[in-house]
C-alpha cells in the first residue's frame, strides 16, 4: 500500500472480500485477552516499541507478500510497529484508530427458509450480534448495535421496508440503537410491557403474535437475565433470545442488583429456559452475543436447541442446582455497565461517544 494507515472500512472490505492480509496485534497481553481481531498474530510489544526498542519485531516470521496491519488500541503503537516493518521490506500499515475504533467493523450471515431471510448484523470485535429479518418487501430489526444506516442500506439493498424495531432487553454493555433506528425508519418500537423505561414504546403482550410480510413474530417473556427479558420467535422456528440463552452458555442474573436479588433473577431464568426448552428440539436459537472475535466466514452463530440442550451442562441441571452454579460461574463485571443500563433506560445518550464507554469484551455469558 502507498501510505502507512489502514481505515476500519478499508480493512474490513478488504476481509470481506477474502484479500490476502495479515493482522499483527502489539497490544499487551491482557488487552488482548479482553478483545481481538479474528485470526490476527500477536505479539506483546507495546512496552518495548514506546521505549523505542523496535528489536522486539526482529524474530516475527510474517508473510512477505501480503499487506501487514499492526493494531494497537488507539492506532499509536501500532504505527511505531508499522514503521518498524516496512524498514525490513514489508509492506505494513497501521489500523488507524485500534481495536477502539474496530469495535465498529462488522460483517453479516444469513439464511432463507420458509419465504424468510435471517440476516445476522456481527459486531465482529465485541461479539454483538443483531439481525434484520425480511419476509415479503417488510423486515423486522432486533437488537440493534450499530447506526441506523447499517440497517437502512440491508433493508433497501433487499427492497424492505422496516416495519418493527425491538430489543431483547436493556443491554448494559452496548448503547442500543433501536431508538435512532425507528427515528429513522418511522418503523414502530415494540418492547415487553414489563419495560421499565423512561422513553415511549409499542408494549406487547406475553404470547402475542404480530405479523410481517407473510410471517408473523411471537412475543415470549423470558426474565431472568434482566426482569424485562424477552425472545421473539418467528414462524415457531427461529428464537433470538437475546442474552437468555447462547451457543455456549447462559445470562448471567446479577447485573445492577444484588446478591439476594441475584439468586431470585437466576430462579426466573432457570424458569425461562424450561420454557424455551418446551418449544422442541427443532427451534434454532439466535442469541444477541458470542463470546469471542467473529471471523469473516459468513457462517451464522446459532445452533439448534437440540445441540444446545446435550452440550450445555447448565441446561441439564435441576433448579437448585442450576441456581448455585449460576451464581458460583458468574464472570467478571462488564466495563462501563451501569452507565450504559442507565443510559440504555433514558433511552438517550446525546453528548456521549459510544466508543467511550463500549470499548472491551462483552461478559453476559455464564457458561
Amino acid at each position: 500500500m502507498n501510505k502507512s494507515t489502514i481505515t476500519v472500512g478499508e480493512l474490513q472490505k478488504m476481509l470481506e472480500e477474502g484479500k490476502p492480509v495479515t493482522i499483527l496485534d502489539v497490544r499487551p497481553q491482557e488487552q488482548r485477552d479482553e478483545w481481538k481481531i479474528a485470526g490476527s498474530y500477536h505479539v506483546d510489544a507495546y512496552k518495548r516499541l514506546n521505549e523505542g526498542d523496535k528489536s522486539i519485531l526482529d524474530k516475527i516470521q510474517l508473510p512477505e507478500n501480503m499487506v501487514v496491519v499492526t493494531v494497537c488500541a488507539a492506532g499509536r503503537t501500532s504505527q511505531i510497529a508499522s514503521e518498524a516493518l516496512r524498514e525490513k521490506g514489508l509492506d505494513a500499515v497501521s489500523l488507524e484508530g485500534g481495536m477502539k475504533a474496530w469495535n465498529y467493523a462488522w460483517n453479516t450471515a444469513q439464511i432463507t427458509n420458509n419465504n424468510v431471510t435471517i440476516i445476522q448484523v456481527r459486531r465482529v470485535a465485541k461479539g454483538c450480534l443483531s439481525y434484520i429479518i425480511g419476509s415479503g418487501d417488510e423486515a423486522i430489526v432486533i437488537d440493534a448495535s450499530l447506526e441506523p444506516k447499517v440497517y437502512v442500506d440491508i433493508a433497501a439493498k433487499h427492497n424492505w421496508t422496516i416495519k418493527y424495531v425491538m430489543d431483547t432487553h436493556v443491554h448494559a454493555d452496548y448503547l442500543s440503537r433501536t431508538i435512532e433506528l425507528a427515528n429513522a425508519t418511522a418503523a414502530v418500537h415494540l418492547f415487553t410491557a414489563k419495560a421499565a423505561v423512561d422513553y415511549k414504546y409499542t408494549p406487547v403482550q406475553d404470547n402475542e403474535e404480530i405479523p410481517f410480510g407473510s410471517a408473523k413474530i411471537a412475543m415470549m417473556f423470558t426474565p431472568g437475565h434482566t426482569p424485562e427479558s424477552i425472545s421473539y420467535l418467528i414462524n415457531g422456528d427461529y428464537l433470538f433470545t437475546g442474552d437468555t440463552l447462547f451457543v455456549d452458555g447462559v445470562g448471567r442474573p446479577d447485573l445492577k442488583v444484588e446478591p439476594k436479588q441475584a439468586q431470585q433473577n437466576a430462579e426466573q431464568l432457570y424458569n425461562s429456559l424450561k420454557r424455551i426448552l418446551a418449544l422442541g428440539q427443532n427451534v434454532m436459537i439466535l442469541p444477541a452475543h458470542t463470546s469471542g472475535a467473529v471471523a469473516f466466514d459468513g457462517k451464522l452463530i446459532g445452533d439448534m436447541l437440540s445441540n444446545l440442550s446435550a452440550k450445555i451442562e447448565l441446561l441439564q441441571m435441576r433448579q437448585d442446582a442450576f441456581i448455585d452454579q449460576t451464581i458460583k460461574r458468574i464472570p467478571p463485571t462488564p466495563p462501563n455497565y451501569l452507565q450504559i443500563a442507565l443510559l440504555n433506560k433514558a433511552g438517550s445518550f446525546d453528548g456521549i461517544n459510544p466508543a467511550d464507554l463500549e470499548a472491551g469484551a462483552n461478559r453476559c455469558a455464564v457458561s
